[in-house]
């Protein structure tokens, strides 16, 4: 069968289910949608990371690809903390009573979430070269232990994890790959159904499974099986600058949305 989908393809395909995933998620109470709609954009983190693991073995400099995520979650970050400072009056945890660092930087992020994946199958490559010194290994594995807390922390970060590993150890090996994301999001699904089991106030099947949604991650296999491998697009500056200009404009957007939406259902 014909791979179709470029590189440009994907990149345009998540950033539209990307925004219709971050409407739901902001404004779907306002607008009256369905639970299901939840379910839509599971595809799309998965996809931006398998990108992100193609892109880190076609780029010809690795170090200003991640220095552009990293800058770009950095970026991020600010525009959380100025709307967190602008729409909040407390970041005091309501469990222990003091100071939460994570209530001042909540709000999407997965630009920092990705800059972490890169570095991370960065020094996995270095590390399992050969004829690395063994100095040198141990110093790159106590970096890469550094970064695990702060991957598992930020956005999607666990799950995103699971998914670079399948990528990069499987690259160019779809059926591999398609077991690999189906056994894990099988997990995730016997993970909601055991919740739907065992906490009923959680509400109806519908309803927990619409909630605990990674499950639906699986749905990212049938893009990288049309993936054929090209960069696509006419190689134009903008497109390839696309997503770290889109993704913080529209999430600008919907923040500001919401907050308007909420002030006027006040």
């Amino acid at each position: 069968m014909q791979k179709f989908l470029s590189g440009f393809d994907l990149k345009i395909i998540g950033i539209i289910f990307m925004v219709i995933d971050h409407v739901n998620s902001y404004l779907g109470n306002f607008l009256g949608w369905p639970l299901w709609v939840s379910l839509l954009g599971r595809f799309v983190a998965p996809l931006f990371v398998f990108m992100l693991v193609e892109g880190f073995h076609h780029t010809s400099n690795r170090q200003r690809y991640f220095l552009r995520l990293f800058i770009g979650g950095i970026g991020m970050y600010g525009i959380n903390i100025a709307h967190n400072l602008i729409t909040q009056t407390s970041f005091v945890n309501p469990y222990t009573g003091e100071f939460d660092i994570f209530l001042l930087l909540q709000g999407q992020n997965i630009f920092m979430t990705l800059a972490l994946l890169f570095a991370l199958i960065w020094l996995l490559e270095t590390i399992l070269k050969k004829g690395l010194s063994w100095q040198k290994r141990i110093l790159l594995s106590l970096a890469l232990i550094l970064i695990l807390p702060f991957l598992l922390l930020s956005e999607g970060g666990p799950y995103e994890l699971v998914m670079a590993l399948i990528f990069y150890f499987f690259r160019g090996q779809f059926g591999k790959i398609a077991l690999g994301v189906s056994l894990f999001s099988g997990l995730l699904l016997a993970h909601g159904l055991f919740n739907f089991l065992s906490l009923p106030e959680m509400g109806s099947l519908y309803q927990v499974l619409t909630f605990d949604n990674e499950f639906m991650m699986i749905t990212v296999l049938p893009f990288i099986y049309f993936y054929n491998g090209q960069r696509g697009g006419s190689g134009a500056a903008w497109q390839k600058n696309l997503f770290y200009y889109f993704y913080p404009l529209h999430l600008i957007i919907i923040y500001v949305l919401r907050d308007i939406l909420m002030a006027i259902n006040a």
